[in-house]
């Protein structure tokens, strides 16, 4: 078996390190440009450090999303696969019935976070690609034979 290297996408850090840094300058550097009646009023020059640090947070999911599906794509059994999907899931429903139930406030914390990161997990684990099951018979296909164009023309003369 041949080993491939990992590539890891450069652009998206740079990008995210560019983001951070211009969303954590933009919210003093917007205070000390703008007027408070200028900040009231335009609601987007207020939001954009937010802004831009969100959409950095973004990227970094999407990176750490391409990093881990590239290690482990066909690398995981199917069967390993299924068992982790299926915890998972069973994490975001255990989540979703601690969040909704109104008898404990602890649990409704608690829900909350197993959501989140079995929610966030799921997102992550979905693009993995098992290893496929090895194929030990050839496939035929079963398609029937199609008529040839002497036979029809003698259907259509009969």
């Amino acid at each position: 078996m041949q080993k491939t290297r990992l590539r890891i996408p450069i652009a998206l850090p740079i990008i995210i390190v560019i983001l951070l840094a211009l969303g954590w300058l933009a919210g003093p550097f917007i205070r000390s440009r703008a007027t408070e009646e200028q900040l009231a009023d335009n609601v987007l020059l207020s939001a954009l450090p937010f802004i831009l640090i969100f959409v950095a947070i973004i990227l970094a999911f999407i990176t750490i999303i391409v990093i881990i599906a590239r290690l482990l794509s066909n690398n995981i059994s199917p069967r390993i696969y299924r068992i982790i999907e299926r915890i998972l899931i069973a994490g975001i429903v255990l989540g979703v019935l601690g969040m909704f139930q109104p008898w404990a406030f602890l649990a409704y914390k608690y829900g909350f976070l197993v959501l989140l990161f079995s929610t966030l997990s799921f997102i992550v684990w979905s693009h993995v690609v098992p290893r496929r099951a090895e194929v030990h018979e050839e496939i035929t296909p079963t398609v029937p034979p199609q008529p040839g164009k002497a036979e029809l023309e003698g259907e259509r003369g009969a």
